[in-house]
Order: structure tokens, then C-alpha cells, then sequence
């Protein structure tokens, strides 16, 4: 089957010349920390309370629809797509395990029936020969099954989970009229596949091209750094604040680096996160961690906990001369990451944001803030 006539040259090259990493990076950490969470090998055990939605803790259900979305999203349906939930309705406030009169009577065997289409649908999803009439007719929901694929087995099935998204892509491909929507997310895998400009390409940078070019709807969460407006003088007490640097900064690093390691399990790259040289106890490299892009890539991280100042004046972190010059390399600018750690009221590290560095030179303004003075004692002496 040709699959390239909607994947043109050009448009291809535009889009990669302006896409925002930051999206991919994030959604292939997301799916990284889904899979530590609920490896495959855990299915097989999991329980109702660790499946369900509704109990405000991080189960199954909200891994794949909440935590999951810059993956891929498929928020809009009710609750009753996961087959079973714990929750309200809006004729009835009681919350309790809700579940389609289909899996069952009760809820112990209705969570069973559901428990029973998951792992079928994880033993269909993981065959060389695909069966996708067998997984159509799995009763879990279309989108929720089409999201649970996309995140176990990225190799056979692209993050787009939308029915109606999955029939227009397929016309704009060409692809027969009269398939099931988990065989199209797995021919758009081929398509991405079959061409030279794309076939590199992350499932999440694939998906925003798709969804740019032809569905024109965001597929995930906006990323954006904008150039703060004004600023405002304050007192500055110095050695409380280098005392408070120390222990964000670390804070900051803690966080990155296990943020990293989740997205190396996202990419498939797991095998690559023993290979991270942490290297923060070594400015003279002009970073903090030596990490992977692909495995003959490597990526360069420079973690930067970042601070609020006020609504006028935005966000703000410090950069040394060092690792600026170290940025602008040839070696290292097409592959030299800042990683923005933001923390919460409570000091506390809660979000990550993965820039590549000349990219967020083109949206910041960079002023300096120290300068190194270097003088002979006697010349001192002698001044006036």
C-alpha cells in the first residue's frame, strides 16, 4: 500500500523546523512513568482500587486518562468508558462503583469482565500477526482501548485515539473505507514508518505533525516561554538566599533525574539510564546530566529550578557564562537541554519543563547578572 501522498516533502520540513520539542519530551515521559507504574507483568494482579477512577490516587484509569494526556488525549467521554468507576452521577450523588450492565451484575464481576477484555486486549495488541477484528470487538470502549494500545505497544498503533480523527486521517491517506479504527492508527505506524523524513520520528512528534497539518485541534497541552515584562528592585538578604538556592537547586536535580529516567522508559530507551553521567558535581562541563536522545544521540541537561518573581515580571533562572557558552557549541546546541523545574507554595518540585536551549534564547531575554572582576592587589594600591 503507498502510503506518502499526504506526507509532503515540504510540509514535513516546515513543521520540523518549527515543532516544540518540549511537547514530545513531556508525552514520552508520561508514558515512561505509566509503564513503571502498570508494567505489563502487573496486569495480571491488579485489583479494583487499582484499576478504578474516582478514589483521587494514582490507579490505572487515571493513568491513561489523566496523567497520561500528552500522550494522548481521550477526555470527554463519561466514566462509563473504563467499564467500571467509583463516582457520582448527576441524578445520583452517592458515590459508589458504577459499571455497564454489560460486564456484569455486581461489582466484583463486572470489574472481572473488564479485567478479562484488558488482558486480552494486551495479549491481541502484543502479536506479530495483528488481529484487528478480534481487538474491534473487545468490549472496552473504542478510545480507551485505542489510548491503552498506543501507550503498550507504540511500535503497532500511533497515539491517536479519536474515532472521527482516526476516519479523516484515513481518508486524507487513502486507506480503504471499511477498516476498524485500531487498524488505522496502526497503518498511520506505517506510514510514519515508510517515509525517510519521518520514520525517526517520535509517536507524539508524529501525532502533532497529523493533528497541525490536517486536524488542526491541539492533541495536547499548550508549552509556551514568553519574554517577562517589566523589572521591579527589591532587598535581597544573600546569604539566605544562597542558602535556599543550595537546597532547591538540589531539589531541582532530584527531580530532573528521575524525571529523565522516565522519559529513557517512555522512549524505549531504559536501557540507556544506567549510562547517565551526572555530572553536577563538575561545572567545567557546562551541564548537569549526560543523557540519551536515540541511542547514538546524546542529550545534554542543564537543570534550572525556576522561580516566580510576579505576575509582572514572569520566571527567571540563573545561568552561568559557562554553561551559556556551552550551549552555543557546535558539539552541543543541537542537543543541549535546559530542564525548568517549577516547585510548588510549599517548596516542593511538581512540574518540568524540557527546552532545548537556542530555543528558548529565541523567546527569553537574557541580561547579565555578575561580572568576574580580576585585579593585581598593587594596581589597587595605587588607584585613586
Amino acid at each position: 500500500m503507498v502510503v506518502h501522498s499526504a506526507l509532503n516533502p515540504a510540509a514535513l520540513k516546515v513543521f520540523e523546523k518549527s515543532y516544540n520539542t518540549s511537547h514530545e519530551d513531556i508525552a514520552i515521559r508520561t508514558r515512561g512513568e505509566f509503564l513503571n507504574a502498570f508494567p505489563l507483568s502487573k496486569l495480571n494482579y491488579i485489583d479494583l482500587d487499582e484499576y478504578v477512577i474516582g478514589h483521587q490516587t494514582p490507579t490505572f484509569c487515571t493513568y491513561v486518562e489523566v496523567k497520561t494526556r500528552p500522550w494522548a488525549s481521550i477526555q470527554g467521554a463519561t466514566a462509563k468508558k473504563f467499564g467500571i468507576y467509583f463516582g457520582k452521577t448527576a441524578s445520583d450523588p452517592q458515590l459508589i462503583y458504577r459499571f455497564s450492565a454489560k460486564f456484569g451484575i455486581t461489582k466484583n464481576n463486572a470489574f472481572q469482565s473488564v479485567k478479562t477484555a484488558l488482558l486480552d486486549l494486551i495479549y491481541q495488541g502484543g502479536q506479530k500477526n495483528l488481529d484487528f477484528a478480534t481487538i474491534n470487538v473487545n468490549p472496552l470502549s473504542p478510545m480507551f482501548k485505542a489510548k491503552i494500545l498506543s501507550l503498550y505497544f507504540p511500535d503497532q498503533f500511533l497515539n491517536v485515539c479519536s474515532p472521527d480523527h482516526l476516519e479523516l486521517l484515513a481518508s486524507i491517506f487513502k486507506f480503504p473505507t471499511d477498516l476498524v479504527t485500531c487498524e488505522y492508527q496502526h497503518l498511520l505506524i506505517q506510514a510514519k514508518l515508510s517515509h525517510s523524513l519521518t520514520d525517526k520520528w517520535s509517536n507524539p512528534k508524529f501525532m502533532a505533525f497529523l493533528y497541525d497539518t490536517y486536524v488542526n485541534e491541539e492533541p495536547g497541552a499548550a508549552v509556551g516561554i514568553q519574554k517577562p515584562r517589566k523589572k521591579v528592585h527589591r532587598k535581597v538578604n544573600f546569604e539566605d538566599l544562597q542558602k535556599q538556592r543550595g537546597i532547591i537547586g538540589k531539589a531541582a536535580e532530584d527531580y530532573a533525574l528521575e524525571w529523565e529516567k522516565d522519559r529513557l522508559t517512555g522512549a524505549n530507551l531504559s536501557h540507556l539510564i544506567s549510562k547517565i553521567d551526572v555530572r553536577t558535581n563538575r561545572p567545567g562541563y557546562g551541564y548537569d546530566f549526560l543523557s540519551h536522545t536515540l541511542p547514538t544521540q546524546q542529550r545534554f541537561i542543564e537543570v534550572k529550578s525556576v522561580a516566580k518573581l510576579s505576575r509582572e515580571e514572569g520566571y527567571r533562572f540563573f545561568l552561568s557564562e559557562n554553561e551559556h557558552s556551552t550551549s552555543l557549541t557546535n558539539e552541543h546546541r543541537d542537543q543541549y537541554f535546559f530542564y525548568l523545574v517549577f516547585f510548588d507554595g510549599n517548596g516542593q518540585p511538581i512540574e518540568l519543563l524540557p527546552i532545548r536551549a537556542d530555543a528558548l534564547y529565541d523567546t527569553a531575554s537574557l541580561a547579565p547578572a555578575a561580572y568576574v572582576v580580576q585585579f593585581d592587589r598593587s594596581d589597587v594600591s595605587k588607584a585613586k
